[in-house]
């Protein structure tokens, strides 16, 4: 091998572990979405259970309002950083795309499922893919394993009666989106 090679092989190592740091940089921005959608989750998933359970209100999947505020807040948080971020990388691409895809398919869920018994479960398993990848593509741990935790709780979900799969769901939102986004939060 020339040092020509070695040089072009060093550069193209250095781009690529730059481009990761400037992922890891952007994505730490993302705390905020991951902290603000497991609040929304852990009180949505719990408010249903409560509601469900221990009131006559008719409609206790009203609770669920509360995505709309927090779908703008975190809609308008992330265009503002996005126009402050310095670099654009394809990792962050991904990520917002596995992030759509994530979306889009809970959207279908949710309109198609209103009634389906094993709805929480999905999401999770949904939560759980997108949390996975956005934790490989920037190689952070607790992502990862936040993603898996929340496979474990939809295997978990998909065993018991729907009623029970609320509080399940809330406690699978704070192992998978809650602890990793403080802990990203944090460094």
């Amino acid at each position: 091998m020339n040092t020509e090679q070695i040089t072009s092989t060093e550069e193209s190592l250095a781009i690529i572990t730059d481009m990761i740091r400037q992922t890891k940089r952007n994505v730490s921005g993302s705390a905020f979405h991951f902290i603000l959608w497991g609040w929304v989750s852990v009180i949505g998933f719990t408010g249903h259970f409560l509601l469900m359970n221990y009131t006559d209100f008719a409609h206790p999947y009203a609770i669920w309002a509360i995505a709309i505020p927090a779908w703008l807040i975190s809609f308008f948080y992330g265009r503002k950083k996005a126009r402050e971020s310095r670099m654009y990388t394809y990792a962050d691409k991904l990520i917002i795309w596995t992030w759509v895809a994530f979306t889009v398919c809970l959207v279908i869920l949710i309109f198609s499922g209103l009634f389906f018994q094993h709805l929480n479960a999905l999401v999770l398993l949904l939560a759980g893919m997108a949390t996975f990848i956005t934790g490989l593509i920037i190689r952070y741990n607790p992502l990862i394993i936040g993603g898996s935790s929340l496979w474990v709780f939809a295997a978990i979900a998909l065993s018991l009666p729907y009623m029970y799969t609320f509080p399940v769901a809330a406690f699978a939102i704070i192992c998978g989106y809650l602890i990793p986004g403080y802990m990203i939060r944090k460094n």
